[in-house]
């Protein structure tokens, strides 16, 4: 050891007056491996400045100056390690170098849920165990019943999408589609009180129970183009105001205008929640059960997310499934049992750029980072005639045909 580390002090040091170098002290066939040492440095080195380089162009990285790019690329290296832990212990890849891979926790995609600490659920568990057709799986992303991914950007109201997402995919359902747009979660995350049933506190977290009670005692639930989405997606900021004016007309001059708003008269639980514990023994058949009849919102612990770009999470690497670990509200949309390995398929709020276009697949086999902790379902209002409402159980069981159909079109591996 005390040779080689003189071998390279001299390499660095040769330049000093009246150095000798040191080649000329060794014997031949010790410079081979000195050779060699120092030639997978070389190696080792440009192979990852080619990996920055190659990470700033895809990614079109600009930074302030010297000092921030070379904190920026030590949170790249930082980035590289975590990944090829996290892989290793999800025995598959499902980690990777992604845009947030140089980004400070601060400046990546918020999460947002804050649950008040007296929170007791109330609402009743729905059992659809009895209803279950498809044990195969069921992709709702098939049908209209799934809207677009959306961007909470650098705003913590993941609560408030996760529930508008909830009641928007609920209109669709119990319409047959004819309701068919996407709501405001802006009202929710402006709107919601941050006192009494509600606790909400806009971008600095919430929870979807709240964000239903809102719903529930206000006019309505307005359209994303009327109330649209204000919150900044690149830095943090503090919360819009509410636009009162604008959600007290949602049944006035607003409904003249587009004749379309939701309302909620409460919600249920898919599966009996969590609150305490470590939650590993949750009911994984009732959420499946209850998928079947669309997608819910459910809250889970999203610690390692932001590494994932794609493939299917296992509960080993995701990490704690207890109720005091979730910080993040997200859209279960399907499950396919027929994979490799099983896994629930769910939507997130961090735009299409992240995991797979936008969407996650964490492990069926295990209540994995908490998913049938918090799983609800909104109960929506759908005013229609007799006529209507056969004509919507009509395509409602069209709807669920195609998305019994989708899940066994994807496989993830």
């Amino acid at each position: 050891a005390s040779l080689a580390q003189a071998a390279l002090g001299q390499v660095f040091f040769s330049y000093l007056p009246g150095a000798v170098p040191l080649a000329a002290k060794l014997p031949p066939i010790m410079l081979r491996p000195l050779a060699v040492l120092l030639g997978v440095a070389v190696v080792s080195g440009a192979a990852v400045d080619a990996e920055w380089e190659a990470f700033k162009r895809k990614y079109k990285k600009t930074y302030k100056g010297k000092r921030d790019e070379a904190a920026r690329h030590k949170l790249f290296l930082e980035s590289k390690d975590r990944v090829e832990a996290l892989n290793k212990l999800n025995g598959q890849p499902a980690f990777g170098i992604n845009w947030m891979s140089d980004r400070y926790e601060s400046e990546k995609h918020k999460k947002g849920l804050k649950r008040p600490k007296d929170f007791k659920p109330s609402a009743p568990v729905k059992d659809f165990t009895p209803m279950m057709r498809s044990p195969r799986g069921i992709d709702w992303r098939y049908t209209k019943a799934v809207t677009p991914v959306k961007n909470q950007g650098q705003c913590g109201c993941c609560w408030a999408f996760s529930a508008t997402e909830a009641i928007e995919s609920q209109m669709i359902l119990q319409s047959g589609a004819a309701y068919d747009f996407t709501l405001s979660p802006q009202q929710i995350c402006s709107c919601t009180p941050n006192s009494g049933a509600y606790a909400c506190d806009g971008c600095n977290g919430g929870f979807t129970e709240g964000a239903y009670e809102y719903v529930k005692t206000t006019v309505g639930l307005a359209n994303g183009f009327y109330i649209p989405y204000t919150q900044s997606l690149t830095q943090s900021e503090g919360t819009a105001s509410c636009p009162l004016e604008k959600v007290l007309e949602i049944n006035g001059q607003y409904e003249q205008l587009s004749g379309s708003y939701a309302q909620v008269s409460g919600y249920s639980y898919a599966t009996p929640p969590c609150t305490s514990g470590a939650c590993t023994h949750q009911d994984l058949r009732s959420l499946a059960a209850a998928l079947e009849q669309g997608p819910l919102s459910v809250c889970v612990n999203a610690g390692v997310w932001s590494d994932y770009t794609g493939g299917v999470l296992t509960a080993a690497a995701c990490g704690s499934m207890a109720a005091d670990a979730q910080d993040h509200c997200v859209m279960a949309v399907g499950f396919n049992t027929t994979a490799p390995t099983p896994y629930w398929i769910v939507r997130n709020s961090w735009a299409t750029t992240w995991g797979e276009q936008g969407y996650i697949y964490l492990e069926m086999s295990q209540n994995t980072c908490g998913i049938a902790d918090d799983a609800t379902i909104p109960d929506v209002k759908v005013d229609m005639t007799r006529e209507e409402q056969a004509a919507a159980a009509v395509k409602r069981e069209a709807m669920f045909q195609l998305a019994a159909q989708g899940s066994s079109t994807l496989v993830v591996v």
